[in-house]
């Protein structure tokens, strides 16, 4: 049976008052040691506020909405992507333990994301993969806290700054993915993504910067645009394995596109890293199962959605901090057997 107000109250020794003003996030005169105790109690008690008394006192309506502005086709639902998927169920999980509820949008027209999110009664904002000026714009049409997860592009300025973004050191993951090729001995490295823009565009610039830096004179780095959904992928896949030269190395931006190339270009006869090396980008669970296991650069997407929804939660609650508007997390090289040394020449 679910804890009451009072029986927490007592647990806590505060008063009933204290304990609601922290359910309900009035918390500007609660010591942060007393809200720590009362959200702790509230989890181990089993509080359950009710929805209907909220939704008539006019208070807060405990609910978070996670959109997402997706910029390509998917064969299936967008939750199909492993890396959105893990991401939403680690943000649903951090939520859930706050005692909020989460509603998820998403959308190709950022249009319906606008109108979605001034029509819900929502607390607070995540949003994945918008460009920085919307998600500046979604703050100011419901004026609510909102946390942007790898956020693209620049505010127009005069515009406002008043989301806080957390990101990947994306061109570190260019640059040392890059370094690891030429190390092992690569020529031609062709950097794959749907398209060179948003976190793509940093990942390619430190590949740029990799082979500015490290290259002879023998070794050729080219951006490889493969197309925003499968059918345009796939010809790209078959354009890449028509035209390949020995010591070539395919550097995929995102993990699910590489895995989709070894896929289509073992099924026609290749072999991965024999004939042709491939890495990825993320880290998502599939790379280390995959035949061959992925060279990939690793993010840690438990990290991102904790942080996320810290940051929403704090703004929430009145616990605004001095934080960074702009966090880039580390990201991480890992070897496997998707890429091999290179014979050198005698």
């Amino acid at each position: 049976m679910a804890a009451t107000i009072k029986e927490i109250a007592e647990r806590a020794g505060v008063s009933t008052t204290t304990v609601s003003n922290v359910i309900h996030g009035k918390t500007k005169k609660v010591s942060p040691a007393t809200i720590q105790k009362i959200e702790g109690l509230i989890r181990e008690m089993g509080y359950v506020q009710k929805m209907g008394l909220r939704v008539l006192n006019k208070e807060s309506s405990q609910l978070i909405a996670v959109v997402i502005n997706y910029h390509k086709d998917f064969r299936d639902s967008i939750l199909g992507d492993p890396f959105y998927g893990k991401l939403i169920g680690f943000i649903e999980e951090y939520v859930r333990k706050m005692g909020y509820y989460l509603i998820f949008y998403s959308a190709k027209d950022v249009e319906d994301i606008f109108r979605m999110v001034m029509g819900w009664d929502v607390d607070g904002v995540i949003a994945l993969s918008f460009s920085r000026r919307n998600c500046e714009k979604i703050y100011q049409l419901i004026q609510k806290p909102i946390v942007s997860v790898d956020a693209y592009g620049e505010l127009e300025e005069g515009q406002g700054n008043h989301v806080v973004n957390i990101g990947l050191d994306d061109e570190s993951g260019g640059y040392m993915m890059t370094k690891y090729l030429l190390e092992c001995g690569y020529e031609h490295i062709k950097v794959c993504a749907g398209r060179d823009s948003g976190v793509d565009h940093l990942r390619y610039l430190g590949a740029q910067r990799a082979v500015d830096e490290l290259a002879d004179g023998r070794q050729k780095l080219q951006f490889v645009a493969l197309g925003m959904n499968y059918a345009k992928r796939r010809d790209s896949y078959a354009w890449l394995m028509q035209r390949r030269k020995p010591k070539t190395a395919l550097f995929f931006l995102a993990d699910v596109y590489a895995l989709e190339a070894v896929s289509f270009l073992c099924d026609r006869g290749l072999h991965i890293p024999q004939d042709l090396g491939v890495a990825g980008y993320d880290n998502i669970s599939f790379a280390e199962f995959s035949a061959p296991r992925l060279t990939t650069v690793k993010q840690d997407v438990e990290q991102k959605a904790k942080l996320a929804v810290k940051i929403l939660m704090d703004r929430i609650q009145g616990r605004e901090t001095e934080e960074e508007r702009d966090i880039r997390l580390p990201v991480t090289l890992i070897t496997r057997k998707s890429v091999m040394v290179q014979e050198r020449e005698k």
